[in-house]
């Protein structure tokens, strides 16, 4: 859920006005505005998350490497354009 939120602050910091307040994960993940490259690991990292926080499964260590890599992929996408 970290990696979200941070993901989440890194995109309204590089992309001003692109996000509203009442912004979901899957309204954040199809921004056009995102290179792929931060769209595709922002879906990875936002799919966890909810399947854990509402559908209330648990994560698993395959989970957990999925979304630390989609993570690295996204901190390392350029988020400016």
């Amino acid at each position: 859920h970290w990696l979200l939120q941070r993901s989440v602050g890194q995109i309204r910091a590089a992309r001003p006005g692109a996000l509203q307040p009442a912004s979901t994960a899957r309204e954040i993940a199809a921004l056009p505005q995102l290179p792929a490259q931060a769209r595709g690991a922002f879906t990875v990292i936002a799919e966890r998350v909810e399947r854990c926080l509402f559908a209330l499964r648990d994560l698993d260590a395959g989970d957990w490497s999925a979304v630390r890599a989609a993570y690295a992929d996204f901190a390392l996408a350029e988020l400016r354009g």
